[in-house]
């Protein structure tokens, strides 16, 4: 059962993928992690001991890390199970190279705030942090991060065995300006229709069989369909509908908003139509509390993000594990949904940014993401085409 669950979710996200890959870019839209974690600190182990002069080298990358033995970095993301991971491969990283990281985690809503007080000051301390593409702007006009293709032209930095030409070149384009690559994605996120198999003998396929079904299975137990309207993610519910009505929140050239357009219009009044048949408190709903309502059985219907599918199909954690299908969402004019990259970005304060970028690359390595992505089950859609594919 599981391993059918994650084959649909990486078959929904090589879609996403080649429609990203054959698009115009999508505008920024709101993050799709939860923030419901508490603050954390994890850090590679401290075993006492001055790091060797010449830590072991991995076999077959090339590189030589020992001008690196010594050097410690930190690293700032938001909590989370890859947080965990990567704290595990960075004790790994440094046990073969002698480079220590410290991971510091943190609640997701207190990210973007806490890197711009970093990284704006001059005494900032923090090396890498962990960004989603929509950030990138303004870091790059603060001219807080570094361009790392500067490192992948480096033969004497590039390392073999990270196989760029494997990642996505839309999502390594999503974290480009002017030709510089501001941060490295591991993973993208997306949305794709949660649905009961069990009320639902198929997915609503355009905007009027889903307000039907959403109709439908509103009743005194159930919702027909859980919305995650908060400040946090009402704009890529709203984005969503958007293109799926033909529209664009900005024009061509990108200097006109077109949210007064018709298919604007139309899109805000399908949402309100739609939102008579959630939970009396969606608007105060991210993502992870409108997955908690379906997988407690209190909806027939979730649009929701990737990062919750091990939630709702645990058998530990939901009331509905059994009964749970996916499906693209449902458009008017075409199918569309909102997708973001997360990445990590190197800061202009780093004393070290190329033992930072070496640390990057051992980390996203094919073999290190398909271990993230197997273990949570699909949660995490990979930027790399031969893990997409990889049965």
């Amino acid at each position: 059962m599981r391993k059918n669950v994650l084959a649909r979710i990486l078959v929904l996200g090589i879609a996403v993928s080649l429609v990203t890959a054959c698009a115009a870019p999508a505008e920024p839209t709101p993050a799709a992690e939860p923030a419901t974690a508490a603050p954390a600190a994890t850090q590679a182990p401290d075993t006492g001991a001055t790091a060797p002069a010449e830590a072991e080298e991995p076999a077959s990358t090339g590189i030589d890390y020992s001008p690196y033995a010594g050097t410690e970095l930190v690293f700032l993301r938001h909590s989370g199970y890859d947080a965990d991971w990567m704290a595990t491969q960075a004790a790994q990283f440094y046990e073969e190279t002698g480079i220590k990281v410290t991971v510091e985690q943190i609640a997701y809503s207190e990210m973007h705030n806490k890197i711009v007080v970093d990284v704006s000051s001059e005494g900032g301390v923090y090396d890498m942090f962990a960004t989603t593409n929509y950030w990138l702007p303004e870091f790059y006009d603060g001219g807080w991060v570094i361009d790392q293709q500067q490192y992948l032209d480096n033969p004497a930095l590039y390392n073999s065995d990270f196989q760029l030409d494997d990642v996505s070149q839309s999502l390594l384009d999503a974290n480009r300006i002017d030709g510089a690559l501001l941060a490295m994605p591991w993973k993208f996120n997306s949305q794709f229709l949660y649905y009961r198999t069990d009320l639902l003998d198929a997915a609503p396929t355009n905007w009027d069989e889903m307000l039907e079904a959403a109709q439908a299975n509103t009743n005194d137990s159930t919702v027909g369909i859980s919305l995650a309207l908060s400040k946090t993610s009402i704009m890529d519910v709203y984005l969503n509908l958007l293109y799926q009505n033909g529209g664009t929140l900005l024009s061509e050239d990108l200097k006109t908003c077109n949210l007064d357009s018709d298919e604007a219009r139309e899109a805000l009044e399908y949402l309100i139509e739609l939102s008579q048949y959630t939970t009396d408190g969606a608007i105060n709903n991210h993502w992870d509390e409108t997955a908690a309502i379906f997988a407690q059985g209190g909806a027939a219907m979730a649009p929701v993000v990737n990062t919750q599918v091990g939630n709702v199909v645990s058998p530990d954690k939901s009331m509905v594990s059994d009964s749970v299908g996916f499906a693209e969402l449902p458009g008017k004019v075409t199918s569309a949904a909102a997708s973001n990259t997360w990445g990590i970005a190197i800061t202009r304060n780093s004393k070290n940014p190329e033992a930072a970028f070496l640390f990057i690359q051992y980390l996203m390595q094919p073999d290190h993401i398909k271990e993230l992505v197997a273990a949570t089950e699909g949660s995490t859609i990979p930027v790399r085409g031969s893990l997409l594919t990889d049965a």
